[in-house]
């Protein structure tokens, strides 16, 4: 009896410490939990108090713009958004995030620059450790010291590169700059697609447009090489924490998709867009609802942002590095070059006999970039040029060895030229109707009396050209041009060898007077000429073409009209600056009537901002013109 009360004393004894256990246990774990949900909350609580769901930095992160209802991301894709509702509600992405940050640690790996810029913000916020393998091996992979805007020329060739083409370039001390990493967005294109369908689908927004990342050799490949096309190169002066920051959200956009726009949400707007949160400055000008590569590049130079522009660096096609060196070289070189060309047979010593051995060395290398600039222009070497190229290195090999010293060629960069939105004011009297007056607006984007820096050179580039004309005559304003599209490349040989030349050629379709010698006279016109040019000195280019003319009244008033045409571009100093177009048209649909026409243009002070041209047209009639243009 005495055991059996001894047990149950035992028994109860347990049953009470197990019972004051589990009531610590239970509220230690109350108390967690509480201080867990008061934690979250209070984030929560903060993050909203402070605003910081409208902070520039958090939209930007974001890719929301201003919209009719607050605002909305460009972004398309599901998987960016933590929130159902974080494409249209930045504040809801906002908690979402916070959330989903302690609730499923993984995501912080999927979203690491929203993760930096979230514990800058809220300090106190605590988020679960994590190992986000794959974003490690990625920074790894990108390791860089800084980051560069690299602006590619325009390409004529291609109408998504007329208006040149940006991408960013992160530096490693490391490597080889072959071998840094670099950023690019563009349109995702099927491969089926014409130009004709790319031109219509970027206008319309008919593309997705993506983030991608590419070495830097393939990039040179591409612009430098295979397209002929000049590199600018604008180092950043970015503290190390935002070039990390920088590539942390390009890992986000990596798997992201917006749809892309040719003239607005392009290359040029989205990279400005990703640069404006380190630079906190803004890339894009106002007022403009277009967005050009060149215009981020201008805004980048501007007062106020150009501090950060560490160093500007050119990089040269490999056709600009011969004609850079064939420039150099003494007569008696070039003449030695060109005989070397023509020459049919390889046993190429006999040309050498006169020259040095420094001499010899710079004719070699400046073959070496004639035939490798022929390779490229005509996709591949012809049997006999690729045999003559290995007889030169041969030579060059059985030299002793020395180093050629060219001079640097001093390049006046993209950010010097003159700005691409022209509006123009002139008054103009016409020999039918007297004086007027004109308002001109031009979208963008060069023509051949522009200040020209780092573009192609004797080329023009205009589209969605208005003049709007006023008369004492009919006092009232009519629209008198339109111009779509005008583009003239006269390709003009710098060097006049075999190969370095092609045809000078022009397009252009709009509304404009079909004659001078009256008011309303403008029909819809689709124009062009192909030919040749020719320097005849410096200062001078000229060419001379077989130009056409269709002019569109109506469906039963079309004619065709076609004649010669010579033209030419001289600049006198670089403030002054004249070209000349005369010409013939014989009336194909009119017994071959034949009609002259001239255009003689002027361009007076050498500005970005600012200059004052004169003209003087005849076509049936002359017409007398002073200009007052402004460009931003």
């Amino acid at each position: 009896m005495l055991c059996s009360n001894q047990l149950t004393t035992t028994a109860q004894i347990r049953i009470k410490i197990i019972r004051q256990f589990l009531k610590y246990l239970s509220f230690f774990l109350l108390q967690l939990l509480v201080s867990f949900t008061t934690n979250a909350g209070s984030t929560h609580q903060e993050a909203l108090s402070t605003n910081l769901h409208n902070d520039l930095t958090w939209l930007s992160l974001l890719h929301h713009e201003p919209s009719w209802f607050g605002s909305e991301s460009l972004i398309n894709s599901p998987d960016f958004f933590l929130s159902q509702n974080g494409k249209i509600d930045a504040a809801s992405e906002l908690i979402a995030t916070l959330e989903a940050f302690k609730s499923q640690p993984q995501s912080q790996c999927r979203f690491p620059a929203r993760k930096i810029w979230l514990e800058q913000q809220l300090p106190n916020a605590r988020f679960p450790e994590v190992d986000c393998t794959n974003y490690q091996a990625y920074r790894r992979a990108f390791k860089a010291e800084s980051v560069s805007l690299v602006y590619a020329s325009g390409y004529l060739g291609n109408p998504a590169s007329m208006y040149g083409h940006l991408l960013l370039k992160f530096n490693s001390k490391n490597n080889h700059e072959f071998l840094d990493n670099t950023f690019n967005y563009g349109a995702r294109v099927p491969d089926g697609d014409n130009k004709f369908v790319y031109i219509y689908k970027g206008i319309t927004g008919g593309y997705s447009g993506h983030f991608t990342n590419q070495k830097y050799h393939h990039q040179n490949l591409t612009y430098n090489e295979s397209e002929l096309r000049d590199l600018w190169e604008y180092r950043l002066d970015l503290p190390q924490e935002k070039v990390n920051f920088l590539l942390a959200h390009l890992w986000e956009l990596e798997h992201s998709s917006m749809t892309y726009y040719f003239f607005a949400e392009n290359c040029a707007y989205q990279l400005a867009k990703v640069l404006e949160m380190v630079i906190e400055k803004p890339l894009v000008a106002k007022g403009k609802s277009w967005v050009m590569p060149y215009d981020i590049v201008m805004m980048l130079n501007k007062p106020d942002t150009s501090e950060v522009v560490e160093k500007v660096t050119y990089h040269g096609s490999r056709q600009e590095q011969l004609y850079e060196r064939f420039t150099q070289l003494s007569r008696e070189e070039r003449d030695t070059v060109a005989r070397v060309i023509s020459e049919p047979s390889t046993d190429l010593a006999k040309h050498f006999n006169k020259h040095s051995n420094d001499e010899v060395t710079r004719i070699i290398d400046t073959l070496y970039d004639y035939y490798a600039f022929i390779d490229v222009k005509n996709n591949g070497l012809s049997e006999p040029q690729t045999s003559k190229l290995k007889a030169l290195l041969a030579l060059r090999f059985s030299l002793p060895a020395s180093e050629t010293r060219w001079k640097a060629v001093e390049k006046i960069p993209p950010h010097k030229a003159q700005n691409t939105t022209m509006f123009q004011a002139s008054t103009l009297y016409n020999e039918a109707f007297g004086e007027a007056m004109a308002l001109r607006f031009r979208a963008n984007y060069y023509d051949l009396l522009s200040v020209n820096a780092a573009r192609i050179p004797n080329s023009a580039l205009n589209t969605f050209d208005l003049t709007f004309l006023y008369t004492k005559e009919e006092s009232k304003v009519r629209l008198r041009e339109f111009t779509l599209i005008d583009i003239i490349n006269l390709n003009l040989s710098q060097t006049g060898l075999p190969g370095d030349s092609q045809w000078a050629w022009g397009i252009s379709a709009g509304y404009k007077p079909t004659s001078l010698n009256c008011i309303d006279c403008s029909d819809t016109t689709f124009e062009g000429f192909a030919g040749t040019s020719w320097r005849p000195f410096d200062g001078l280019v000229s060419h001379l073409a077989l130009a056409g003319e269709l002019q569109v009244n109506s469906l039963k008033d079309i004619n065709f009209l076609s004649g010669p045409e010579v033209g030419g571009i001289l600049t006198v100093t670089p403030y002054w600056v004249t070209s000349i177009k005369l010409g013939g048209y014989f009336n194909l649909d009119e017994k071959w009537r034949y009609e002259n026409h001239l255009t003689w243009e002027q361009r007076f002070f050498e500005h970005q901002a600012f200059d004052v041209r004169t003209s003087v047209r005849y076509n049936q009639g002359f017409e007398y013109a002073a200009h007052l243009s402004i460009y931003w």
